[in-house]
């Protein structure tokens, strides 16, 4: 992959990779935003959420786990 690919907008670029993400995203948002609850702008949780998680995959042996996870969401969502 050339970095003119990396750097692409749409469906050939990074939009490829987190299409499917960011409206899986929103849908959790808009279901919170149902019950009545405040929530950030999707471009803030792809972010605080899927920024670290691609990272982290991608360029580091660490694993993904649910405590890790968990303390991104809390990041994002304080009590």
């Amino acid at each position: 992959m050339s970095q003119r690919t990396i750097g692409a907008a749409g469906e050939q670029g990074a939009g490829a990779c987190t299409g499917e993400r960011r409206q899986q995203l929103q849908a959790m948002l808009e279901r919170e935003q149902a019950r009545g609850n405040e929530t950030p702008a999707v471009e803030r949780v792809a972010d605080a959420l899927l920024a670290p998680l691609y990272y982290r995959a991608v360029f580091t042996d660490q694993a993904l786990t649910p405590e890790w996870t968990r303390t991104l969401v809390s990041h994002l969502l304080p009590d």
